[in-house]
């Protein structure tokens, strides 16, 4: 169910981090997309998580002990799958690049955010690989 105000909450976290680096385990693409989730429905699903791990290993690490091999079975393990064309602002998603590496974002009002390395990068709608609906 989505929060009553969630179109706003949704801004405010595209505007907190279009500028915040990426920073493991703080303000990383699994945390940003947490922060989206939790504007969208009032819980924050990373609250377990958060401050737990300070690298991309770290980071790893503990999605393989919570049993998932990768970013894109985390989400598929919580959240109803999509087609990326059907995917609506607030929702989740997964950015797989050439070389395999997964990226969580979210879409918004203008396309699909990632955590890059110095803050948001809004990537076109297209781009994500995986979809998933929230809330």
């Amino acid at each position: 169910m989505r929060h009553p105000d969630w179109e706003k909450r949704l801004v405010a976290v595209t505007e907190a981090h279009i500028n915040t680096p990426l920073v493991w385990g703080q303000s990383d693409c699994l945390l940003t997309v947490a922060d989206a989730i939790e504007a969208v429905t009032g819980e924050d699903p990373a609250k377990d998580i958060r401050g737990k791990y300070k690298s991309k290993v770290g980071a790893y690490r503990l999605i393989k002990k919570q049993g998932f091999s990768d970013l894109v079975g985390v989400f598929t393990d919580r959240y109803e799958t999509v087609p990326v064309a059907l995917a609506a602002r607030g929702d989740a998603g997964i950015f797989v690049n050439e070389a395999g590496d997964q990226t969580a974002g979210y879409f918004c009002e203008y396309g699909f955010a990632v955590k890059g390395e110095e803050g948001l990068r809004l990537l076109p709608r297209m781009m994500a690989t995986h979809a998933f609906r929230i809330g």
